[in-house]
Formats: C-alpha cells, sequence, structure tokens
C-alpha cells in the first residue's frame, strides 16, 4: 500500500512542477529575449 501512495505522490508533484517549470523557462527566455532588443524598439517610438 506504501508503494501504491508513493508513485501517486510522485506523479502529483510531476504534473504540478513540470508545468511551472515550463512556464518559468519561457518567462525566462522571452525576459531574456525582450531585454536584449533596443530602448526605442522596446518602446515602439520610430526615429
Amino acid at each position: 500500500m506504501i508503494l501504491l501512495a508513493t508513485h501517486f505522490l510522485t506523479g502529483a508533484i510531476l504534473s504540478l512542477v513540470i508545468p511551472v517549470g515550463a512556464l518559468i523557462a519561457v518567462g525566462i527566455y522571452w525576459w531574456i529575449l525582450l531585454r536584449r532588443r533596443t530602448p526605442g524598439a522596446r518602446s515602439g517610438k520610430v526615429q
């Protein structure tokens, strides 16, 4: 019975951690991508 509970707990934790981790990874990717752009491009001003 303990073995079944541990597998359920592992599955529950992974089903929560994997989407949250993917969301954080995408957020960090976009943050880095936007920081590399020029300030004028970020604000939308055309020179």
